[in-house]
Formats: C-alpha cells, structure tokens, sequence
C-alpha cells in the first residue's frame, strides 16, 4: 500500500512541477512563454517539462529527482533568498517544497504505478529514506506553520514580485485557521501525534484548495493552489507511513 501511496504523491508532484516547464516552453494556462534557453529561468522550461513528466512516468526517477532538487535549490538561492529569509514571505515557498520532496524522491524511489526498474545502488539508497522522509517532513512543516504566524499576527508578509500577484489559497483561509497552523505545524515539526495531525492537515488543505483555489482557475498554477497540493500529498503520506526516524515518536 505504501508503494502505491508514494506512486500517487510522485505522480502528482510530478504534474505540478511539469505546469512551470509548459508554462514557459508553450504558454501554458496563459503564462508568459520563455525561449532564452540561454538563460536561467529559459533553461528551467525544458529542465520542467522534461524532469516533471519523467517524475510522472517513474522513468530515471532518482537521477531525475536529484537535478530537479539542485535545479530548485539554484533557482531559490539566485532568485528569492536575497528578497528575505524566510521562504512564504520571499517568495520562494514553492521552490523550497519542490526542492526537498525532490530529495526525498531521490532516496524514496518511484513507488508502484511506474516505469523504473530498481538497481541494486538503489537499494543501499532505500534505507535512508526515513531520514530523508524526516527532513522533508521538518522542513515543510516549518513553513507550513510560518503561514499560521501570519494568519494569526499578520507577520511575514509577501515581498512584491511574480509570487506575489497569485495569492496563495492557504492565505485566503479564514483567519481562525491559522491557530491549526501553528498548533499542527509545530506537532509535525516534531513529529508528535503524527498521524491524526498529518489528516486533520489535509482535510484543511484539500478545504482550502476546494474554497478557495479551484474557484480562480481549473489550473494549480494559475489558482493559487500548488502549495496546497503540495502539503496535500507530503500531509497524506506521512499520515500513512509516520514522520520517519528524526521525530518524537521514533525516539519514544
């Protein structure tokens, strides 16, 4: 079951990061078509689109899932972390999210539903994806309860810029929500009650893109709700399989 689970977060992970390639090779949902391959945003389109349907597909999945998380961790770096330091008032929320699901994805490995044929390297890898499960899971709670601290204190306000323009489907839930946020997101953080936090995580997530993101647009990339998926997916997945090794629960 857990193989499935995995297939189905890759499979949708994958189809979110391949709208940002189609966006800038072919206009994709009306984006703004980007051909200066020369470039680094041109240089991205393809690396998107091509990265993003092989995730899909299961094909290469930890080779391609390694470049696609230093291609995310390049483009943060060279394009949102000078804008401020924490990723959801920067900007560069979603290249974080892509960045460390990717990196998961190079440790974790396809999961059912794909083309991949394991080698016996990858099994030695297989073994550090609870750690690797844990890092991501550390890391999107923090920013998930980042959201919370701004709900609540109306902190960490979004700097102006192309991430700015759509506004986010979690920052359009109402205000009260933002206390789950910061009470859930630090029990993930953690990794403590894991389980019925990571579900009770989704169903806020799937509410918000459901109210507030799909409404805007059929399209994720054009609705404000691709972080929503994100959390959506890792939440899921953890609920499923737990926080991995680095958490309370593990050392209990």
């Amino acid at each position: 079951m857990n193989t499935t689970i995995l297939g189905l977060v890759r499979i949708a992970t994958g189809l979110l990061f391949f709208e940002h390639g189609a966006e800038k090779l072919w206009g994709f949902a009306g984006g703004q078509i980007d051909h200066k391959f020369l470039t680094l945003h041109g240089f991205a389109g393809p690396l998107e689109a091509v990265g993003g349907a092989l995730i899909v597909l299961g094909l290469f999945t930890r080779i391609t899932a390694f470049v696609l998380c230093g291609q995310m961790a390049v483009a943060y770096f060279s394009e949102w972390a000078w804008r401020g330091f924490f990723p959801i008032a920067n900007g560069g929320e979603e290249a974080v999210m892509f960045c460390f699901v990717f990196l998961w994805f190079f440790f974790a490995g396809p999961g059912g539903l794909s083309l991949d044929r394991k080698a016996a390297w990858e099994t030695r890898i297989q073994r550090y994806e609870p750690y690797a499960r844990s890092v991501m899971r550390i890391v999107l709670a923090f920013t998930f309860t980042l959201h919370g601290y701004r709900h609540v204190f109306g902190l960490l306000a979004k700097s102006a810029g192309k991430a700015a323009a759509i506004p986010l489907a979690i920052d359009r839930l109402p205000a009260f929500a933002g206390y789950w946020e910061i009470l859930g997101g630090t029990l993930l953080l953690l990794g403590a009650w894991t389980t019925p936090v990571a579900l009770i995580t989704c169903i806020e997530m799937l509410a918000a893109y459901v109210w507030m993101a799909a409404p805007r647009s059929v399209w994720p990339i054009r609705n404000g709700g691709n972080e929503v998926l994100l959390y959506f997916c890792v939440w899921a997945y953890v609920a499923f399989t737990g926080p991995g090794k680095i958490s309370l629960a593990a050392k209990k």
